[in-house]
């Protein structure tokens, strides 16, 4: 099943789940079975009933061990030896080879006719050919019963209507609950599919619109240059430079926004279970820092760090470089020219490390701390003239939560933001 396709795998793997409940509900079948017909003291009897109870244990054991494939075949083998045994030794008004036809069905609900056909067939076909072998014989292969017809009738037949009723009951009520189960998840698929579905529209709008502001700068500003050009008009220095600091802006923050619904759709398509390892938290940021340098110096801002060389968190260094990207974007973008961004670094109880970035722009608004989170959520900013599309902090709280930690953001401050970053610290520190 290595090559197989998911929903093959998916079927394999609800058929397995099957067994396993099946098994370990006829399992007190048997056992009352070997009891009973030790107290009957009919030892072919209590023979089968021996051999079913250890199969159906033996069934379990396999389960448990993951071998599913031995695990059906034996269990359903063991029934198979036992009831066909218990048909010969007990007189036909005990009605035991009924049971077969429960067993019959066994193998069409545990194995699959894609990849398991030939296990299917075989031990379907068993029960059905030591029923009419049964019938044939009338219950007399080996010549004599180990019990009388008035037992037969009087014990052994209830006993196979409550191990008959009882097995196909449960199947059924099984197979219900299944099918109930399966309409529900398959409710909850479409319901998420409508979300998606959703959040890619939302999406959509959100990047045309955010997309649309740079790239008009950026055309706008190269057809300038290139009018005077052609024109054969003179351009004065101050004029180039003021032209390509406006594409050069505006080039950047659409180069961001790309990077985020770059680093979002890879979040969206890979296993949120990421490699972990001690790393520094100053090695992280540094490169981080480096890269925003020109748009710190752009807006005259002063950037105050306060972390020790020493102090690592265990996390994934390339997410943990994208949570810092993510947070130190947002306060460069929405702090004032000439203010300060500061980044902290404590450690909390001995368990965790706290990064806290601050900056003197505007802050969260009150009682924003939730839905800030929420993807595409802006806090207003939507026809404001800052950029973005409103899936950095929930991108980087994702990242934080899939490495052990959180992302807390204090909405309670009047005059700038306070995000703390916090993951757990690395053993020995």
């Amino acid at each position: 099943m290595k090559n197989a396709s998911p929903a093959a795998r998916a079927t394999l793997d609800q058929r397995v789940q099957y067994s396993k409940v099946f098994v370990k509900f006829v399992t007190p079948f048997a056992f009352g079975w070997l009891v009973g017909a030790i107290f009957l003291d009919a030892k072919l009897l209590s023979l089968a009933a021996a051999i079913a109870t250890l199969g159906f244990l033996s069934g379990i054991a396999l389960h448990a061990y993951d071998k599913h494939l031995a695990a059906r075949v034996v269990w359903l083998g063991a029934a198979n030896i036992a009831v066909g045994l218990a048909a010969f030794v007990t007189p036909p008004e005990g009605h035991m080879s009924f049971i077969l036809v429960a067993i019959a069905i066994g193998p069409f609900v545990m194995f699959s006719a894609r990849t398991e056909f030939v296990w299917l067939v075989g031990l379907g076909i068993v029960p059905i050919f030591l029923w009419f072998l049964s019938w044939a014989t009338g219950d007399a292969l080996f010549g004599t019963f180990e019990v009388s017809s008035s037992i037969a009738h009087s014990v052994l037949a209830p006993a196979t209507a409550v191990t008959l009723f009882g097995t196909v009951l449960f199947v059924i009520a099984y197979f219900v609950r299944a099918t109930r189960l399966h309409a529900t998840w398959l409710l909850e698929a479409q319901q998420q599919s409508e979300q998606a579905s959703e959040a890619k529209s939302k999406l959509m709008r959100s990047v045309s619109h955010e997309m649309l502001t740079p790239l008009h700068a950026i055309s706008g500003f190269a057809e300038f240059l290139h009018a005077d050009a052609k024109a054969g008009r003179e351009i004065s220095a101050d004029q180039i430079e003021s032209y390509s600091r406006q594409i050069v802006q505006s080039s950047t923050a659409l180069r961001r926004i790309v990077e985020n619904i770059f680093d979002f759709a890879n979040w969206s398509s890979e296993d949120a279970s990421p490699e972990k390892m001690q790393v520094s938290v100053q090695s992280c940021l540094h490169p981080v820092t480096g890269r925003f340098a020109s748009a710190l110096l752009d807006k005259q801002l002063h950037l105050d760090q306060n972390v020790d060389a020493e102090l690592l968190v265990v996390a994934n260094p390339v997410w943990l470089g994208s949570i810092f990207k993510q947070i130190l974007d947002n306060a460069i973008k929405f702090s004032g020219p000439g203010g300060t961004i500061s980044i902290d670094a404590s450690v909390i109880e001995g368990k965790m490390v706290d990064i806290l970035f601050k900056d003197s722009g505007p802050g969260f608004p009150k009682d924003t701390a939730t839905i800030a989170f929420e993807a595409f959520e802006r806090l207003g900013q939507e026809n404001g003239t800052t950029s973005g599309v409103g899936i950095g902090l929930p991108l980087a709280r994702t990242f934080a939560e899939a490495m052990g930690g959180k992302i807390v953001i204090d909405d309670d401050t009047s005059v700038g933001a306070r995000v703390h970053v916090i993951l757990p610290l690395a053993q020995g520190q």
